[in-house]
C-alpha cells in the first residue's frame, strides 16, 4: 500500500493542478466571464472571492440549485436555473404562485422534474414560515435539522446549502467524494455519510474557504480523471494513489453477477 497524502496535502495538490473553482456559481454573475471548471455553458463563477453569497436572493438561488442538482450533473441543473430566471420564478413567492406543472416544465432539464418541483414547493413553504433572514441567526446544528425537516432535502443537499449558502464549516459528502476516497485507498469499504464527514472534520481545520474549495476540487478531479472507470494513467496523483478504482469496479460487477445467479 502506498503512503497516502494527508488531507491538507491532497488539497494543495488538487489546488495546484486545477486552481480556484469559484463555487457556488450565481446567475447574477453570468456576465463575469469566469468558468474555471471548463464544464457547462454558464460563466457564473467567482474564483478566489469567498464573499458570496451577498444577498438573501443569492442564498435562495443556492438552495434551489442544491435541489436541482440532485441525481444529475451541474450542467443540467444550471440549465434549469437559467430557465427559472428567464421565467421570473427565482423567489419563494413566485414559485408558490405558479402551478406545479409549469414549474416542472421550467426545470425539465434537471431530470426527475415532477419530484423536484414538489421539493422546491416544500422548500418555499418552509421559507415563508422561516425566512432566510431568520435562518441566518440559527446555530449550525439547529439550521441543519431545520433543513432536513423539509421533504426533499437530505444530508448532502442540506450540507451544500449550509456550506455554500450560509457559509458554515460543514464538509459536503457526495458521490464524487466517496469515490475518490475509496479509489485512492483512504478507506477500504464504504462508510456512512456521518462517518465520512466526521473523518474530514477531524483531519481539516473548520474553515469554510477550505471546505468550499476542497469539495469543488474533488468534483473537478472526479469529472476529469477519477471517473467511475478511472483514467489512472492520466492522473497526476498516481504516485500517491493505491489505484483501487478497478478493484471496486470488479467487485461491483462480481456482486451484481452473484445476485443475478440467485
Amino acid at each position: 500500500m502506498k503512503k497516502l497524502l494527508a488531507l491538507n496535502e491532497l488539497f494543495q495538490r488538487l489546488f495546484s493542478e486545477y486552481g480556484p473553482q469559484g463555487w457556488w456559481p450565481l446567475i447574477r454573475l453570468r456576465y463575469a466571464g469566469h468558468n474555471p471548471t471548463e464544464r457547462g455553458r454558464n460563466t457564473w463563477y467567482h474564483p478566489n472571492d469567498f464573499s458570496y453569497p451577498h444577498t438573501d436572493e443569492d442564498i435562495f438561488e443556492i438552495m434551489v440549485g442544491a435541489i436541482l442538482t440532485q441525481n444529475t450533473s451541474w450542467e443540467n441543473a444550471d440549465k434549469a436555473l437559467g430557465q427559472l430566471f428567464k421565467n421570473h420564478l427565482l423567489s419563494p413567492e413566485k414559485i408558490l404562485a405558479t402551478s406545479t406543472e409549469k414549474l416542472a416544465i421550467s426545470i425539465r432539464s434537471s431530470g426527475y422534474y415532477n419530484q423536484k418541483a414538489k421539493k422546491l414547493i416544500n422548500l418555499c413553504r418552509m421559507l415563508l414560515d422561516t425566512p432566510i433572514t431568520t435562518l441566518k441567526s440559527y446555530e449550525t446544528p439547529k439550521l441543519r435539522l431545520h433543513l432536513l425537516k423539509v421533504n426533499g432535502i437530505g444530508h448532502e443537499t442540506a450540507d451544500e446549502i449550509l456550506l455554500y449558502g450560509f457559509q458554515r464549516p460543514v464538509f459536503v459528502i457526495d458521490a464524487y467524494t466517496v469515490r475518490m476516497l475509496l479509489y485512492m485507498g483512504y478507506f477500504s469499504e464504504k462508510q456512512s455519510y456521518h462517518e465520512f464527514q466526521t473523518w474530514f472534520h477531524a483531519h481539516l481545520p473548520a474553515d469554510v474557504r477550505i471546505y468550499n474549495e476542497f469539495h469543488a476540487l474533488i468534483v473537478q478531479h472526479c469529472v476529469r480523471v477519477c471517473k467511475k472507470h478511472p483514467l489512472c494513467n492520466q492522473c497526476f496523483l498516481i504516485s500517491v494513489c493505491d489505484q483501487r478504482g478497478e478493484y471496486f469496479l470488479k467487485r461491483k460487477k462480481k456482486t451484481k453477477r452473484a445476485k443475478n445467479e440467485i
